[in-house]
């Protein structure tokens, strides 16, 4: 990523993502300054994952600009307007310090925890055997699954596979962590541990956007909420005021709507 700028670290700027005939971004715009975590919230196909898909240049922008860390994310649009799509290397290189966690963990099955978790700095970074395991160990320690290294996504609860998914991410070393519903696909009793470990991410000032429907989760770990549907942002601010406070009638009603969010221990 570029050194350092003044101002907000992200910035999405009247952002528009299409699929077809519908509408998934609706010119949006956020700021996310460096050490903030912001939660994402809203009902289902509201754009949230897509607002994440396009910061990790996993999907394109049809229109606006998405800035990561200084640099342009997926395109470039210079002064006049124009804009070029960057080449599939540059939108790989721009994802290895953007990590992102999605809801189906994603692990490779043929590949150990210790594997999954070592790849990316072996693969893309070209990092030697023994330097990319050592820290492949310590991350795994981090999360809580130091005993689990040598076993495959099979053997392990879907809290676990989460877990060692958060570990790949933070493998890579990156300045932003996207969490798309880390706990959606998860039984109630193995949300609590991933809450924690992400918790603990955050408390180390890594810069996060998190999607979620944990509620009190939410309150307790992001700076800032933003309520998005239909794409667009309904309404956005601190989280104590979105959360407990809600100024929108929509936003009320969908906060009010929601039952058996998880307290953080």
């Amino acid at each position: 990523m570029s050194a350092p700028v003044p101002g907000p670290f992200i910035r999405v700027t009247n952002a528009v993502k299409r699929f077809g005939d519908f509408v998934a971004l609706g010119g949006i715009s956020v700021e996310v300054d460096k050490g903030q975590a912001v939660a994402l919230i809203g009902p289902s196909g509201s754009g949230k994952s897509t607002l994440l898909r396009c910061l990790n240049a996993l999907e394109r922008i049809d229109e606006g600009m998405i800035i990561v860390g200084g640099e342009q994310i997926g395109a470039w649009v210079d002064t006049s307007g124009a804009r070029r799509q960057l080449s599939l290397r540059d939108q790989a290189r721009q994802r290895e310090s953007i990590g992102m966690v999605f809801q189906s963990f994603n692990l490779f099955p043929h590949m150990t925890a210790l594997e999954n978790v070592a790849s990316g700095p072996r693969l893309v970074r070209r990092t030697a055997r023994l330097e990319a395991e050592t820290a492949a160990r310590a991350l795994l320690e981090r999360v809580g699954l130091g005993d689990k290294a040598g076993s495959y996504p099979r053997q392990l609860s879907g809290g676990q596979q989460q877990r060692v998914a958060i570990a790949r991410a933070l493998a890579m070393k990156p300045n932003v962590m996207l969490f798309d519903e880390p706990t959606s696909a998860l039984d109630p009793e193995t949300v609590q541990e991933v809450l924690n470990v992400i918790r603990e991410v955050r408390e180390s000032g890594m810069t996060m956007l998190i999607a979620t429907h944990e509620m009190e989760f939410a309150r307790q770990v992001s700076d800032r909420t933003i309520f998005m549907e239909r794409g667009q942002i309904v309404e956005q601010g601190p989280s104590a005021e979105v959360l407990v406070s809600p100024r929108t009638e929509r936003c009320r009603r969908f906060l009010s709507g929601l039952t058996g969010t998880t307290t953080v221990a």
